[in-house]
């Protein structure tokens, strides 16, 4: 017999059904919460230049050859090709870079962990910085071409798309050591300081907060009333002395 859903439970029940904004897997753990509000600046800059790189990779003319003619004899002249096509070694390590950069920024996004030997943030900085380093290399050391005959020129060589993904690869290397700055020394989104709850000092530059007392300060008692002072004459006890009585 199949179990009762959630749904026919609170249908049976009479519940009002609401919103189920956090989903579990079949073992109880909570599923992925994506919230792209928890990405810092750094991680916004690793997933757009990744975004970027892997649409220069895959789209953008990296090397071809271009002529003065379209075609001669119905073939054409001008070829170009994409990053992917050309470089068919340093494309891997280009892919493992992009990858890896959209990986820190979804770990980042739900909040999860990964038990790792180096930190996301080093690993994107680490393989930002490698493929820099290959886009500038295969710049710097491509193969050229050109010939001329006649009215006919022709050349090989790289073309913008090249330029384009060196400066996604840049992106992502600094934002990869950008992260990881911010992570060694995080500071509150809404710029407060850190709290000093745990010293018991007050922050510098801040007065010191002092305790309300219930009596004010330099208070003076009011006189006590003394009893009236007892009027002069003879102490009690002790009458005036006799009159003589008169001889008969």
């Amino acid at each position: 017999m199949a179990k009762p859903t959630r749904l026919a439970a609170l249908q049976a029940g009479g519940g009002e059904i609401g919103p189920i904004t956090n989903f579990t897997n079949s073992s109880g753990d909570r599923a992925m919460d994506f919230d792209i509000s928890r990405l810092r600046r750094a991680d916004q800059i690793i997933g757009g230049s990744a975004i970027a790189l892997f649409i220069f990779v895959f789209l953008f003319k990296w090397y071809g050859v271009s002529s003065n003619v379209t075609s001669i004899a119905g073939l054409n002249i001008n070829v170009s090709r994409t990053g992917w096509e050309t470089f068919t070694n340093s494309r891997w390590i280009w892919l493992l870079t992009i990858v890896a950069a959209l990986a820190s920024v979804l770990l980042v996004a739900t909040q999860r962990q990964l038990e790792l030997p180096l930190k996301p943030q080093a690993i994107v900085a680490g393989l930002g910085a490698l493929s820099t380093v290959l886009i500038f290399y295969r710049i710097v050391h491509h193969p050229t071409a050109s010939a001329s005959v006649g009215s006919f020129h022709a050349s090989a060589g790289i073309k913008l798309g090249i330029w384009l993904g060196l400066i996604a690869a840049a992106g992502i290397t600094y934002g990869g050591f950008l992260a990881m700055q911010e992570r060694a020394d995080p500071v509150p989104r809404d710029g407060a300081q850190p709290s000093d709850s745990f010293t018991g000092l007050p922050a510098t530059g801040a007065p010191a907060a002092t305790a309300p007392s219930s009596v004010p300060a330099h208070t003076v008692a009011p006189p006590i009333p003394q009893p009236p002072a007892p009027p002069a004459g003879p102490e009690p006890g002790l009458g005036a002395a006799p009159t003589p009585a008169p001889d008969a």
